[in-house]
């Protein structure tokens, strides 16, 4: 017994031992350094730097860019690929990003978030977001940013009006050039334009409207005066309040009065009717989308990282694959996809949305069409409703052109390379875009969410 005694005396003694020196030896790992305060200029920062700390928290966090939006879906998989950071959006309109950002009080679950320029200017009023001066800021026009970078618009889009060129070639009838051609009595029944009650470009449309019409977006009467005109004489077919795109495909509408890369979408992809995209001749407007950083966001160095992305040569090329266009002025797209838009001298008279007049006129407009046009429309659609919400709500858009992807195969091969030696001076980067050097598979495996085909041009 007392053997065994003696054996767990020296078992004791030897745990002590090991366990003093374990305390007296052992040396903890370092902590990871603490993020420095996350900067405001692109400048006041390497890229280096930027890719390093945005690669320590490892997730960007977004609301209201959804995969289907489609020059986020692409330049978030881009994003992604070339950086190894992860991201997740929760998709949400602009009043409740500005509500959840409110509600948050500078703790908000995102990073970043897409929203209508009024809402982007009234978070920015109410110190919800964070200001930061991206590259090539002061290529943006003013009306397309804050002075002080506190939301930015890195696309835009105008209002044009989609045709399906073999319907009314079918019925003898021509292609209208401008608003005043939509009133001759041929093109009864065959308009069709959004809600201006639900969606922004409704609203849009009649302040384009107003333009061709001699008024401008303080004068907003002749634009409703006109779209009045078109539902009295029976030239509107109906009112929908998204995009109305499977019936556009089914050849259910004649003539659709929408934003430019909406009808270039449908023009340039398998499945849909022959259609000609027209910039108005007697005026119209230029429209863009903001993007911000959220104030107190848990990714700030991601959220830099990825307004870097989107303002540089690569995320404008991104931009111009949905057909939109880059805010940016000093970026020129590549020929092949400037040759599929409507010639440059067409887009004279489209003048940009004054965004901050648009937010102290924008509740008139829609509260007008509402009281003079909705039940002439209502009269002549029986069971017409316009349905009441959020007027600044994204419309849907279809995804890119894979062919155009792939034609854009040389450039992204490029900017990735450009971007490869900013970015990784002093940093591994993960991103399978800049390690592996296997573009082509990499790209391929962001094919998988497009379309098989894309129409030839």
């Amino acid at each position: 017994m007392e053997k065994w005694k003696l054996v767990s005396l020296i078992l004791v003694l030897i745990i002590i031992v090991e366990t003093i020196a374990f305390v007296l030896l052992y040396k903890p790992a370092p902590a990871p350094a603490a993020l420095p305060p996350p900067p405001t200029r692109y400048d006041q920062i390497s890229q280096a730097d930027l890719v390093r700390y945005a690669l320590q928290e490892g997730v960007a966090l977004s609301y209201g860019m959804p995969p289907g939006w489609a020059h986020y879906g692409i330049a978030w998989k881009t994003f992604t690929e070339l950086y190894g950071i992860q991201h997740s959006d929760t998709d949400m309109g602009s009043a409740v990003v500005v509500a959840t950002l409110e509600a948050a009080k500078g703790h908000p679950d995102a990073d970043v978030a897409d929203l209508a320029i009024p809402y982007a200017i009234k978070a920015a009023q109410e110190n919800l977001t964070d200001c930061y001066i991206p590259p090539h800021f002061d290529a943006v026009p003013g009306v397309f940013k804050d002075p002080n970078g506190c939301w930015i618009a890195p696309y835009y889009g105008t209002i044009a009006f989609v045709v399906n060129v073999d319907y009314l070639k079918a019925r003898g009838v021509p292609i209208p050039k401008s608003w005043k051609d939509l009133l001759n009595p041929v093109y009864k029944g065959m308009i069709v334009y959004q809600d201006p009650t639900k969606t922004a470009t409704g609203l849009i449309t009649i302040i384009a409207a107003a333009y061709a019409n001699g008024g401008d977006i303080n004068n907003w009467r002749p634009g409703l005066d006109f779209i009045k005109k078109l539902h009295e004489i029976g030239n509107i077919k109906y009112v929908p309040p998204l995009v109305p795109t499977a019936d556009y495909q089914k050849g259910e509408v004649p003539i659709l009065i929408n934003f430019d890369y909406n009808g270039l979408t449908y023009k340039y992809s398998p499945g849909f009717p022959n259609t000609e995209v027209i910039i108005p001749e007697d005026g119209t407007v230029s429209r863009a989308g903001a993007m911000i950083i959220a104030r107190g966001g848990p990714h700030p160095f991601a959220a830099r990282l990825f307004f870097n992305f989107i303002m540089s040569d690569l995320g404008s090329l991104l931009i111009t694959l949905a057909f939109a266009k880059p805010s940016r002025t000093d970026y020129t797209p590549p020929a092949f996809i400037q040759q599929l838009f409507p010639p440059a001298q067409a887009y004279a008279k489209a003048v940009p949305i004054d965004e901050r007049a648009l937010s102290k006129v924008l509740q008139d407009v829609s509260n007008a069409w509402q009281s003079e046009v909705l039940p002439i429309a209502s009269a002549i659609m029986p069971g017409f409703k316009a349905s009441l919400g959020d007027p600044l709500e994204k419309d849907p858009s279809l995804k890119i052109n894979p062919y155009l992807l792939q034609k854009a195969l040389p450039l992204i091969e490029e900017y990735v390379k450009n971007m490869k030696v900013a970015g990784s001076a002093n940093t591994a980067l993960p991103g399978l875009l800049v390690n592996t050097g296997l573009m082509l598979p990499a790209i391929s495996l962001i094919l998988l969410d497009v379309e098989k085909l894309g129409k030839l041009v």
